[in-house]
């Protein structure tokens, strides 16, 4: 048996700008996990312990809203499933 007829190759689909909206949104993106030191550190101990508590409950929030939307969809799929019943299938 020989593989070298069943060559497959990529189609070439993001363009130069493409690939530079990605790597600067990755870069924005991933700035936040870099500087959470550097915030900690000039918040103080009570500025620190603020923002943990805030975070904490944004992410509570967000984590129920998941749970609902995870009992009302009961679909394999996630994320995908909620925005294409939210928006349909052409968005």
């Amino acid at each position: 048996m020989n593989d070298s007829t069943n060559q497959t190759s990529f189609l070439r689909v993001l363009g130069r700008a493409d690939v530079v909206a990605l790597a600067f949104g990755a870069m924005i993106g991933w700035s936040w996990v870099v500087l959470t030191g550097v915030w900690i550190t000039s918040a103080g101990t009570l500025g620190a312990i603020t923002a943990f508590l805030a975070g904490g409950a944004a992410i509570t929030l967000v984590g129920l809203t998941y749970a609902e939307l995870a009992s009302a969809l009961p679909f394999a799929g996630g994320e995908h499933v909620y925005s294409d019943r939210a928006l349909g299938a052409k968005a």
